[in-house]
């Protein structure tokens, strides 16, 4: 039995995977990790982690001692060529099982607290990528940074003219969000050698990732365990 444990800035995912199979898949708030809440586990699983929040990790080193930390520096599988002192965990992760899932070249657009673009060449090289603040964050800014505009509950909407102030702002959030992601793939499809529409699989997960590819034809697949399954062949991969 393997546990994957994605811990990210606000929601920490769980995947239990028995051989293949994912079995058993769960969230919880990340600011709400602690070590009753993790429950009782066998010391026997096994335990891999891709983490962006140095303070959670104690809890699961505490609890998990056994535990693998993947690591821009330290994964094997696909080639790194950015800075991997600063790359995230979970990006490399889900460029990993971008490329052996679904082959290269590849964009993964992952709709966390932050958006993260991530680019895989054909050749498996993980070659970086872009970050923009996340759908919800923008909503929340907006509010704080004016007088007027309430805050709203991101849900989807079919008014791209809106006739309130809350269909316009719904409206701003969810195109302008579709414009962003198709604006960014297309750049970086441009920008990297042997790189096109037609070849390029871009993958979203994520939140958000349902509501923004209903609305963009750019988007090939939604794949909301990219992440665990990602954890997963990291495992197979460092045990032969």
């Amino acid at each position: 039995m393997l546990l994957a444990i994605d811990i990210g800035n606000s929601t920490t995912v769980f995947g239990l995977f028995d051989g293949k199979k994912l079995k058993k898949r769960w969230g919880e708030e990340t600011s709400n990790l602690s070590l009753d809440k993790l429950g009782t586990v066998p010391a026997s699983i096994h335990v891999i982690v891709s983490s962006v929040v140095p303070k959670a990790n104690k809890i699961i080193k505490k609890k998990f001692p056994q535990a693998h930390f993947v690591t821009a520096s330290n994964i094997k599988g696909i080639k790194i060529k950015a800075k991997k002192s600063e790359v995230g965990a979970d990006r490399v992760v889900n460029a990993l099982a971008a490329y052996k899932m679904y082959g290269g070249p590849a964009i993964v657009v992952d709709f966390g607290t932050a958006t993260t673009f991530d680019v895989i060449s054909s050749k498996g090289e993980y070659l970086g990528g872009a970050i923009a603040p996340g759908l919800a964050l923008q909503a929340d800014i907006l509010h704080k940074a004016t007088a007027k505009l309430p805050r709203l509950k991101i849900k989807d909407t079919k008014k791209l003219i809106g006739k309130t102030t809350k269909e316009a702002i719904l409206s701003g959030l969810v195109y302008g969000y579709v414009s962003l992601v198709e604006g960014m793939v297309e750049r970086m499809i441009e920008t990297c050698h042997g790189m096109s529409i037609r070849n390029t699989t871009v993958i979203a997960t994520g939140g958000f990732a349902k509501m923004i590819a209903k609305h963009s034809d750019i988007i090939d697949i939604v794949d909301q365990d990219i992440t665990l399954n990602g954890l997963k062949l990291a495992w197979r991969i460092i045990n032969g």
